[in-house]
């Protein structure tokens, strides 16, 4: 069975941002989640835990928020970019 993730325009940059949106712009109405890294129930879209530190590999141009993936982030760039 294929499972769909829920899609919206973010209101920061108007592209498809997941369920829980962008970073930047997260939405509330998809709390509480389980954070897949360390299996917690959260009810904050910017969670960052231990799990999650090393992993970061994106910072938006934007905001500055920081994230595993780039699909997160409005405006994504790697942290090791110049």
């Amino acid at each position: 069975m294929t499972e769909y993730v829920k899609t919206y325009h973010c209101p920061t940059c108007d592209g498809l941002a997941s369920g829980r949106g962008h970073l930047c712009h997260p939405r509330t109405e998809a709390m509480p989640f389980t954070c897949e890294f360390c299996d917690k129930t959260i009810d904050d879209a910017r969670h960052v835990c231990g799990a999650m530190l090393d992993k970061i590999e994106y910072i938006c141009k934007k905001c500055g928020r920081l994230a595993i993936y780039d699909t997160m982030l409005c405006e994504p760039v790697p942290v090791d970019a110049d």
